[in-house]
């Protein structure tokens, strides 16, 4: 299986305890590094590939791909339809797509979203939460506060989809979506749910 934009890997070798072969792919190299180091201390082996998610050098090798905690959606409508198209090459005839993602309408009704957070070394981190209706993109700022001042940390600009429009796009691929919770816990999808999961499957070819 293939954990696409895996992090420092905690996913990938938790699968690969559970006996799966999995490869990571992420951007981040050092990210990577972690996760090759992780993978040994716990006797578990992975393959780990830097690279970019539009253009995914795989064709029908995996049965099952994942991707938790909205790492699709940061690029222009265009190019998440380039990832979309990569992952299908990527999975062989009947593999099966899970997607975890900001649930647009929730982040709809609940308007602009601030959020404080204490760190361990006394200073303050806020999250402010933006929403553009007219592109359905979301804006999040991480700003840290102490002591010398206020710097902005990272700034990410992601597009959320609904869940009609993510079933659209994935149908373009040839993948039929299955199942839709409102969260990794397998609760059910509604308008208060905060996340949007995906179980997609692509056809037999």
């Amino acid at each position: 299986m293939l954990d696409l934009a895996c992090g420092t890997g905690r996913h990938a070798v938790g699968m690969a305890k559970k006996g799966f072969r999995v490869t990571g792919v992420d951007f981040n190299p050092n990210y990577l590094e972690i996760a090759a180091a992780d993978a040994k201390a716990a006797g578990v082996e992975a393959r780990w590939m830097p690279g970019d998610m539009r253009a995914l050098p795989f064709e029908r090798e995996f049965d099952a791909i994942y991707s938790f905690f909205t790492s699709f959606g940061y690029y222009s409508d265009d190019e998440n339809d380039q990832v979309l198209a990569a992952l299908a090459r990527a999975l062989r005839p009947g593999g099966c797509l899970l997607l975890d993602l900001v649930h647009r309408d929730w982040i709809l009704t609940h308007g602009q979203q601030r959020v404080w957070n204490q760190r361990e070394d006394g200073s303050l981190m806020m999250e402010e939460v933006s929403f553009d209706l007219r592109t359905s993109r979301v804006t999040s700022r991480l700003t840290l506060v102490a002591a010398e001042g206020a710097r902005v940390m990272k700034e990410f600009n992601l597009r959320t989809y609904t869940c009609a429009e993510l079933t659209w796009l994935l149908a373009r691929h040839g993948f039929a979506v299955e199942s839709v919770w409102g969260g990794a816990d397998g609760s059910e999808y509604s308008t208060e749910s905060r996340r949007l999961v995906l179980l997609a499957r692509l056809a037999a070819r």
